[in-house]
């Protein structure tokens, strides 16, 4: 068995992600040094296939933090999260990147609505959204989404650890 840089790099993108989610579970935080060593560790790897492997690398990595750094503005998503899907989708490329991070959001929201189901606030917070969407397009512009008095901390969602199942799961389907 042949182990080449893509092996490398997922295995070195599941371990990332796995004690990142571990991190984002305990203290709803991503610390900067462990995404930093990992972003790194990527970079260098993908060195080794050239300037171009590099260079799309860091290019895959900007694009995603730019596309979704304006929900960390409006406190919809943290950076931790931010930072992670930016490294899998600079580990793996846009299309299985893309993929991952789908398949985490999709049981992170599962997981959300059994949540609030269980909470018993589920409609109160769809009646939020819908009162924020309707502020944002009244105001035209972007507004916090937890406002004072929100729930915003408690509420939150640990992105990163469903980020990690989602690529596990698509790992064991064989879909990238």
């Amino acid at each position: 068995m042949i182990i080449t840089d893509l092996d490398v790099l997922r295995g070195g993108l599941l371990l990332c992600l796995a004690g990142a989610g571990i991190w984002d579970l305990r203290s709803r935080r991503v610390p900067n040094r462990w995404v930093a060593f990992w972003y790194g560790a990527g970079l260098c790897i993908s060195a080794c296939g050239g300037v171009a492997a590099a260079g799309g690398y860091l290019g895959r990595s900007l694009v995603v933090t730019a596309v979704f750094f304006p929900l960390f503005l409006c406190r919809m998503l943290g950076a931790g999260d931010i930072k992670s899907m930016a490294l899998i989708c600079g580990y793996l490329g846009f299309s299985s990147g893309i993929r991952a991070i789908g398949a985490g959001l999709a049981l992170a929201s599962v997981w959300g609505i059994i949540e609030l189901k269980r909470r018993r606030i589920l409609w109160d917070r769809l009646r939020y959204l819908v009162a924020y969407l309707g502020r944002v397009c009244r105001e035209k512009r972007a507004v916090i989404y937890h406002g004072e008095g929100g729930d915003g901390e408690r509420a939150a969602i640990p992105l990163v650890a469903f980020l990690f199942l989602g690529l596990i799961a698509l790992y064991l389907m064989k879909a990238i």
